[in-house]
């Protein structure tokens, strides 16, 4: 198997793994946590049916609006997670063989380590910058601990992703091609 093909399939394996962990935490935490996300829902809709002028659909509850809403976003939360992961895997496997050589230490696992956990670190920086420089209203947030425990559980989705990228690439190009 070829470099690239090798990076993107390794990528694309690693994604999907790290992605389907993503999705359960995922799944997980909003089951757990699921009052604090019901109460920011319920703040957020009322605050656009008193700001917005927005309307509850006929013959529904703003309770049984919320109910629904947090449903949807537990489903669609987890499976976004599983595609953005398997998305993120392929690119990054792709740069990954292509800069192989150029990334510190000898050990495929720790290369990939490096790259997945600088990019996770760079992303971070960028969506927590751009989030305060919107201009838009503070959104409703859940609790600090809770926003915190997401970093950490980032930082090892994308180690984890790194780990399975590397190992996988080893086996499937540098195995065979060294």
């Amino acid at each position: 198997m070829g470099k690239i093909s090798s990076g993107a399939k390794a990528g694309l394996v690693g994604g999907l793994l790290a992605g389907v962990i993503a999705g359960v935490i995922t799944y997980s935490q909003m089951t757990i946590f699921k009052e604090e996300y019901m109460n920011i829902l319920r703040e957020t809709l009322k605050e656009a049916f008193e700001k917005y002028g927005a309307q509850l659909p006929s013959g529904m509850s703003l309770d049984q609006l919320v109910e629904i809403s947090y449903n949807t976003g537990r489903i669609w939360g987890s499976i976004g997670a599983i595609i953005v992961f398997i998305i993120i895997g392929v690119i990054v496997g792709l740069v990954y063989a292509v800069i192989y050589n150029k990334l510190p230490t000898k050990s495929p696992i720790l290369k990939a380590l490096t790259l997945t956990l600088a990019i996770y670190v760079i992303w971070t920086i960028i969506s927590e910058t751009s989030a305060f420089s919107t201009g838009l209203p503070e959104p409703k947030t859940l609790p600090q601990w809770l926003i915190f425990s997401g970093y950490i559980i980032g930082f090892i989705e994308y180690a984890l992703l790194g780990a399975i990228m590397g190992a996988l690439y080893y086996r499937w190009y540098m195995s065979t091609a060294g």
